[in-house]
């Protein structure tokens, strides 16, 4: 059995999309925890054959081991241990709501299905969305890029986009770990073995044409609006963190900020030219509905935006 799990308090048509997409791929069972235990999606999805919603309770929390005012990255780390400790015979995935798996020519359960019997554990590396208004009808996301690549697109940038390898959030990817490892600790990316060694056996990326989309750039204002929690959160570190910072303490941070969302997250048609040279962009043909058919009715996709998200 494959099965995916996430906590999840977002906006209802991510849910859906993240939910649909990932059927698609051939996953078995969505486990969703639900950091918000009165999140619209609930009532939705808990009848779904292939879906167990679990509302994140005061109960479930105390069940789970972690305050339910702890920090999100622990509440995550805990609800996905509550999840993988509970799993039959299988494989399982631990994904954020904005990451979706894309694999060429093939499904997921494809991938972990052919998977020799010694292989533990799978790592998929990320693929950012990135924009070019020049060219429209395609998705463009970037890899992890060359020194030469990030200092030709990223200008003076380039060196606080180093310590990510030219993504602007994680370049480690997530992994696909068998089931029933005892002992061991899930973490964001993968999971720990006693001895706090990574379980990794293979690493998937753009060469095997295996992706982790990261929708990490849904607009400036998501992206503006996210900001101090993804500092707090250490979702950016090193140079990059704190140049963010240290414009956050001047008088008029707006003009700066909007510049380095430019730099970083939209792309001429020139810079996408050299992103290709480099080999590390990739296009695809998806639309909404590319990514919401198949498994719901249409007026559940329509419906008004989760108003806490």
């Amino acid at each position: 059995m494959l099965v995916l799990g996430a906590i999840l308090r977002e906006p209802l048509e991510t849910t859906m999309r993240f939910v649909n997409w990932h059927l698609a791929q051939g996953v078995d069972r969505l486990a969703l925890c639900f950091d918000d235990p009165f999140d619209p999606a609930i009532d939705i999805l808990k009848s779904h054959e292939k879906v167990l919603t679990i509302p994140c309770t005061q109960a479930f929390w105390a069940e789970a081991n972690v305050a339910p005012d702890a920090r999100f990255t622990l509440r995550q780390n805990a609800a996905m241990q509550y999840v993988y400790d509970r799993l039959p015979p299988g494989w399982f995935l631990n994904l954020d709501a904005d990451e979706l798996l894309y694999l060429e020519g093939r499904s997921l359960k494809d991938e972990v299905s052919a998977q020799p019997a010694h292989v533990r554990a799978l790592l998929i590396r990320p693929a950012e969305r990135i924009q070019c208004l020049q060219v429209q009808g395609q998705m463009h996301f970037r890899t992890e890029m060359p020194p030469w690549c990030r200092r030709a697109v990223y200008g003076e940038l380039a060196d606080a986009m180093q310590k990510r390898r030219g993504l602007s959030g994680h370049w480690n990817g997530k992994s696909v770990t068998r089931t029933g490892l005892i002992g061991h600790t899930v973490r964001q990316h993968f999971l720990q073995t006693p001895d706090n060694e990574a379980v990794i056996d293979v690493i998937l990326g753009r060469e095997q044409g295996a992706y982790l989309l990261h929708f990490i750039d849904q607009g400036y204002g998501n992206w503006r609006a996210k900001l101090e929690w993804r500092l707090s959160s250490r979702g950016y570190r090193g140079k990059l963190r704190t140049i963010l910072q240290e414009v956050l303490q001047s008088d008029n941070p707006e003009p700066a900020l909007r510049s380095i969302y430019e730099i970083t997250f939209r792309f001429d048609r020139a810079e996408m030219a050299k992103l290709q040279r480099a080999g590390v962009c990739l296009s695809l043909g998806l639309g909404p509905q590319d990514m919401m058919a198949g498994y719901f009715p249409a007026e559940v996709h329509e419906t008004p935006r989760y108003a806490n998200p």
